[in-house]
């Protein structure tokens, strides 16, 4: 009896920890192990930078400004003008104009990025150097019975026709590759010249590029075609640069066609590089039959040679 009571308790420990199901002695279950949720890492906003930070270009050239930058807008200030950048993967870019009179030297180009609400996300500054293209001066001579086109106030009705239609801001890139020539001549006064009119002193700079046909060449049905693609901005008679076509080639780019004889297109038409425009004139101040071409930048005529020899874009 006393040997039996001995190995009872034993068995009934086996017993307890089979019926437990669990190998902790004592029947106490195992704490399972908490799950963790890793933490995600924010992806870093990157800081806006300027592409062209420092830039030179001569009087009369074009600034392309490009910025790396996560934001909604990107406006940039330069010699006291505002201009609109347009978009591109990573950010923005377009092109400003120096006018052939700009004073030469150390300028800086702000550009302020800003938020759907218009909110300031941060200036960004790039430092330009304008240099002297050496351009030349002419001395022009006006028949008397032109001499009314002078007049200090056509230049002002002029200015205020073309005024609005430069500022027209198109946010697109309509032009690709390079310009072509508007009309087959001969380039007989470039653009730049500082112009001095019946013996007076210099009182402006030749604002585009002047082509006239050789000696004997019949001018009747010459030709202007469009330098690139875009919509036709305006037609109409002007002043001082006579019967007129202007081209809106997007991003504040235009071109221009002067002294026509007759124009064949409408305001609103979209026009390919290449398409006719009109046909070569001397209306308006010309002493004869040519073509005077501009192209006009962020409001500022530049050099429209410099855009035949290089492609401006983002």
């Amino acid at each position: 009896m006393r040997t039996a009571m001995r190995y009872l308790p034993l068995f009934f420990l086996i017993y307890g920890l089979a019926s437990t199901g669990c190998g902790v002695i004592g029947g106490a279950s195992a704490t399972p192990t908490p799950t963790v949720t890793p933490t995600s890492t924010p992806t870093p906003t990157p800081t806006p930078e300027l592409e062209t930070a420092i830039l030179e270009v001569p009087q009369g050239g074009v600034l392309v400004l490009s910025v790396r930058a996560e934001a909604d807008s990107a406006v940039a200030s330069f010699a006291g003008r505002d201009h609109p950048l347009l978009p591109k993967e990573g950010g923005f870019w377009g092109v400003l104009g120096v006018d052939a009179q700009h004073a030469t030297g150390a300028f800086t180009a702000d550009v302020s990025l800003r938020d759907g609400n218009g909110r300031l996300l941060a200036t960004l500054t790039a430092r330009i150097t304008v240099t002297d293209a050496g351009y030349p001066e002419e001395a022009l001579t006006v028949p008397p019975e032109l001499s009314g086109l002078l007049d200090p106030a056509l230049a002002a009705q002029e200015a205020a026709t073309l005024g609005p239609i430069f500022a027209v801001f198109t946010p697109e890139r309509l032009w690709s590759g390079l310009f072509l020539l508007p009309v087959s001549g001969i380039l007989t006064s470039p653009y730049g010249s500082g112009r001095s009119y019946n013996g007076g002193p210099i009182e402006s700079f030749h604002s585009g590029a002047d082509f006239a046909l050789a000696v004997g060449t019949p001018v009747a049905g010459t030709p202007i075609i469009a330098a690139n693609a875009g919509r036709i901005a305006f037609t109409g008679e002007l002043p001082i640069r006579g019967v007129s076509v202007i081209i809106d080639h997007g991003a504040g780019v235009f071109s221009g066609y002067h002294h026509l004889e007759s124009t064949t297109v409408q305001p609103g038409q979209p026009v390919a590089a290449g398409d006719l425009v009109g046909y070569l004139g001397s209306s308006g101040r010309a002493t004869g039959p040519h073509l005077h071409w501009e192209v006009v930048a962020a409001g500022v005529a530049v050099d429209p040679i410099v855009w035949t020899e290089r492609e401006f874009g983002p």
